[in-house]
């Protein structure tokens, strides 16, 4: 278990997370916050944040782009 110890979330913590949230997947906040997947969970959920990651969606090239150079 890497992160039995318990520390408090500081409020530098709970700023990145919710500046993290939905642009990141959940197992790369925690590292960067050094918590538990479980932990980070949880706080969220006591703050009503949301941890659904929403990924860009690739950008298809507009018919312009697509086209070769004449």
């Amino acid at each position: 278990m890497a992160n039995s110890v318990r520390h408090p979330w500081t409020s530098e913590d709970l700023e990145k997370l919710k500046a993290m949230a939905g642009n990141h997947r959940r197992e790369k906040i925690a590292a960067e916050l050094n918590r538990g997947v479980s932990s980070l969970a949880v706080k969220a959920h006591q703050l009503g944040i949301s941890l659904r990651y929403h990924a860009m969606p690739k950008r298809r090239p507009s018919a312009a782009e697509a086209a070769p150079d004449h």
